[in-house]
């Protein structure tokens, strides 16, 4: 059927953004093949080693990660509202883990297929709190309901600490070892620890890259629309031990690069004011967000979301592996530290502002919003502004609040930026 008269064709998809849905399609397709030749398929938490099932050829799926695409669908408040109906969860708690349990629920009817991307049923769980406390519930209940095992590495949470004291280090690292040698018996699998170091090494380059492309969009005018990167960010927590993630990064790096030298950029208008967007997604929500932020010519040029996912340790060092996951997730860290890395950030990418998304489902990150907002206003002068929200429900996100608030930031960031220019 030819085009529709006055419909806006639809912009063509970087080469990058192909490759990243064929590999999330086959990433998903492998699972349920391995489900269905019998072998062992798990499901884990977005910052977990994922390096040991990697070297294992263990299928691994996401459900912080699998909950975004399907909210970003707009396909959560199914499952939602069966959690919250005939499952009994009550509303206050994370909107991941609604969404995943009543998926984890509906899809012990093989008939069952409204989720996209749909996953086949866990046979056991990886577990690391390092992002997130909630976590634990979620998981025990999936254990319960499921009746299956979960590998739990505990990462502790550092109230005082830049970095973990070397103690917790040992800690965590002896978690590891045993968690190898626990899926090897679970697996009936050898752990190979050439194959291992292999796997490190890669996931270094791809943690590597993404850091250097994000990196890109330091410059003014930014060659990214900030929320490109959350198109990007399944590659570092789906496959970041694969080869095909060099590739898609590779090819993206190439991108932006070719933007930079044309002076062009896939921000939808002119930049006028740059924001750091502090938060995680709204994924229900994002095409209203791009949507008033382009109208009010603002570019949310970097987060700190998107830059969670970069554990960067040294192969080989498995007490460095172990220092990178337990303080790879700013939500390990105490407020000072967080925001003190929040403000540098602001400053190395030249932001007049910062947008904050208050997420009902995120406890822990909206609380560091509140308690050390102070600390960006007065290391880096600039003004903040929060907005109400949610990663998966949609019931939360007011339009008409979203835009007030954005609005009265760029009218602060207008007037400093006149009075800074006489």
């Amino acid at each position: 059927m030819g085009e529709q008269v006055g419909q806006k064709p639809k912009r063509e998809l970087p080469r990058s953004r192909v490759l990243v849905a064929e590999q999330t399609a086959k990433i998903y397709r492998d699972a349920f093949a391995a489900k269905a030749r019998g072998e062992k398929v798990g499901w884990s938490t977005a910052i977990f080693p994922q390096e040991i099932c990697e070297t294992l050829d263990i299928p691994v799926l996401y459900p912080e990660n699998n909950a975004a695409s399907i909210s970003a669908k707009h396909l959560g408040g199914e499952l939602i509202e069966h959690a919250e109906g005939a499952m009994q969860y009550p509303s206050r708690i994370c909107s991941y883990a609604r969404l995943n349990m009543a998926l984890a629920d509906k899809i012990q009817d093989p008939a069952y297929s409204k989720a996209d991307p749909l996953m086949p049923s866990p046979d056991f769980l990886l577990l690391a709190n390092n992002s997130c406390t909630q976590l634990m519930k979620w998981y025990e209940c999936l254990s319960r309901d499921l009746g299956i095992p979960i590998f739990f590495i505990d990462c502790l949470f550092n109230y005082y600490e830049e970095k973990p004291a070397k103690h917790k280090i040992t800690y965590i690292r002896k978690q590891i070892e045993k968690y190898i040698w626990d899926m090897e018996a679970f697996s009936g699998k050898k752990f190979d620890w050439d194959k291992f170091l292999e796997v490190q090494k890669r996931s270094q380059i791809n943690s590597k890259l993404f850091d250097e492309i994000i990196r890109l969009n330091m410059r003014t005018p930014a060659p990214m629309s900030g929320f490109d990167f959350f198109n990007y960010m399944s590659c570092l927590v789906l496959a970041r031990g694969k080869e095909s993630t060099t590739v898609i990064f590779e090819q993206l790096k190439k991108e932006v690069e070719e933007h930079i030298a044309n002076n062009t950029t896939t921000f939808p208008s002119e930049e006028k004011y740059r924001v750091h967007w502090e938060g995680i997604a709204c994924w229900p929500n994002l095409g209203h967000n791009l949507k008033t932020l382009k109208n009010y010519n603002v570019n949310a040029v970097i987060n700190g979301y998107v830059t969670a996912w970069n554990v960067d340790y040294e192969p080989g060092d498995l007490d460095s592996m172990a220092s990178a996951y337990a303080s790879s997730s700013t939500n390990s860290l105490s407020t000072n530290t967080i925001m003190n890395m929040r403000a540098d950030t602001i400053e190395n990418y030249n932001c007049d502002g910062m947008l904050c998304h208050v997420n009902r489902s995120c406890k822990m990150m909206t609380f560091h919003i509140f308690v050390g907002r102070h600390i960006i206003e007065e290391r880096t002068g600039v003004p903040c502004a929060n907005f109400d929200g949610d990663q998966s429900d949609e019931r939360i996100y007011s339009e008409a609040q979203f835009e007030t608030r954005l609005q009265g930031l760029v009218e602060i960031m207008q007037h400093r930026k006149e009075a800074n220019h006489g």
